[in-house]
């Protein structure tokens, strides 16, 4: 139930579910393993602990320096920092933003279930 209310609440305010976003069709408390694109701040998906399978995928607009450091915030704002992935076409630049993350652990190109996998 959490999980849905997570996922309708980033629907309402924008967000694409990509995949996913419902319970499985499983018996049990089973939700199926959703992405989430154009999440912002404003969602509860982006302010509240979700420990679950879902991804979301924050956009930052711009570029160089300025759209950097707003990654970086964007990244940092959240109090909840198990993981963090930086995503772009230049893998030294995602691992320079890596470095400023407030996280347990960052990748780069990467989704946090590869990074677990492969530890």
């Amino acid at each position: 139930e959490n999980y849905q209310r997570l996922v309708e609440d980033a629907k309402s305010k924008g967000a694409r579910v990509l995949c996913g976003g419902q319970k499985a069709k499983l018996e049990g408390q089973f939700f199926e393993p959703t992405v989430l694109a154009d999440v912002t701040e404003e969602m509860l998906i982006a302010q509240e602990e979700t420990f679950g399978p879902i991804l979301s995928i924050f956009r930052v607009k711009g570029t160089g320096e300025a759209a950097d450091q707003e990654a970086v915030r964007l990244a940092n704002a959240c109090c909840f920092a198990l993981s963090s992935c930086a995503h772009s076409g230049d893998e030294t630049r995602a691992a320079k933003l890596c470095q400023e993350f407030q996280a347990g652990m960052a990748s780069v190109n990467d989704v946090e279930g590869t990074t677990y996998l492969s530890q």
